[in-house]
């Protein structure tokens, strides 16, 4: 059996039936799906598949739904108990910057020479140093939800 160079899903299922192949597109290349049948008869094989169903994909939504909101469970209490490592929280803040300011160096510059008013003046790489992060992401967060204009 061969398929069409398109990965087939193992839920999905795939039926293998027989067709005339008068009633195939008439192309210089094989169908897609179609396998030479022995003999020539004027039959060809082609592979069914059945698309997936609505019920399933909602189910495969609310599974990563469900994984996302645990992994962000996971470090808001990372956050919350001081337990995140120097090098996770600026990954965190730079990735948080992003959002504020835009991806890549202008978060980099943000992060450190940006300086916080909230803060007296300190930069976030200063307050991640000085083990301030829960209260950096929450002024963080809030800043992002504030509509820009």
């Amino acid at each position: 059996m061969t398929t069409s160079g398109k990965k087939i899903r193992i839920p999905q299922p795939v039926l293998q039936v027989s067709v005339d192949a008068a009633l195939l597109p008439k192309s210089p290349v094989k169908p897609a799906g179609a396998v030479a049948a022995p003999g020539s008869d004027g039959k060809a094989r082609i592979n069914i598949v059945a698309p997936i169903a609505p019920k399933a994909v909602a189910l495969r939504q609310n599974l990563r739904q469900q994984s996302v909101k645990a992994a962000v469970a996971r470090v808001d209490a990372a956050i919350e108990a001081n337990t995140v490592s120097p090098t996770e929280a600026k990954a965190l803040v730079l990735a948080l910057a992003a959002k504020i300011v835009g991806p890549g160096a202008a978060a980099e510059k943000w992060y450190r020479s940006h300086h916080l008013a909230a803060f007296g003046g300190r930069t976030p790489a200063q307050m991640v140093r000085a083990g301030e992060l829960p209260a950096l992401v929450a002024h963080m967060k809030g800043d992002a939800a504030k509509p820009k204009g």
